[in-house]
């Protein structure tokens, strides 16, 4: 049940790449009563899309490497992930779910499925990911991937039977929550 919500002031504070949004809101309470107000951040990003990916040939799944700056504050910054991308605004998810799989790792897309859209962290960021599961096969390989030099990516691939999947999710050694997610339901699948 969504209960009233009132935002008293918002304005962007920090507008680049990505967006601050500062806003002062309140809203009701289950006994009918209205909180004091409250201001909070929201990060916007847009929306992203994301796959497992499992290469129906060789039946392996296929992962990406690369590096990410925010991560390094807690490790080395070097992610294992699935393919991933930003959501272009008024742009069709599964077109660019599509374009992301042969620019990362160089498949055209022989089936995809959509597994869920969830927030990324909602008590921060206003990001949706699109999640989808990916077959590929050794006739759709296009290119060697690896990403968009203009995007500045140096994209790592890597392959992973389902017995290496169970492993590196077990031992932390994939640490993204869409990929965490996304890698579940693969193993589930493929189960």
């Amino acid at each position: 049940m969504n209960r009233k919500v009132i935002v008293e002031s918002s304005k962007i504070v920090f507008d680049d790449f990505y967006k601050l949004e500062e806003a002062t809101f309140q809203y009701e309470l289950p006994d009918g009563k209205m909180t004091e107000p409250q201001t909070r951040l929201c990060f916007h990003r847009g929306d992203s899309v994301a796959c497992a990916v499992w290469n129906t040939d060789t039946r392996q799944a296929i992962m990406v490497r690369q590096f990410r700056y925010p991560g390094y504050a807690h490790g080395d910054g070097w992610i294992t992930e699935v393919v991933a991308g930003m959501l272009k605004e008024g742009h069709d998810p599964v077109d660019e779910m599509k374009r992301e799989v042969l620019e990362e790792i160089g498949y055209e897309t022989a089936t995809i499925e959509h597994i869920t859209t969830c927030y990324a962290s909602p008590g921060g960021s206003s990001e949706r990911v699109f999640l989808y599961y990916v077959e590929v096969n050794d006739t759709g390989r296009k290119t060697n991937g690896g990403g968009l030099e203009e995007e500045s990516e140096n994209i790592e691939i890597l392959h992973y039977s389902l017995d290496e999947l169970k492993a590196a999710l077990k031992h932390n050694d994939i640490k993204d929550a869409k990929s965490i997610i996304a890698c579940n339901y693969l193993l589930a699948k493929q189960a």
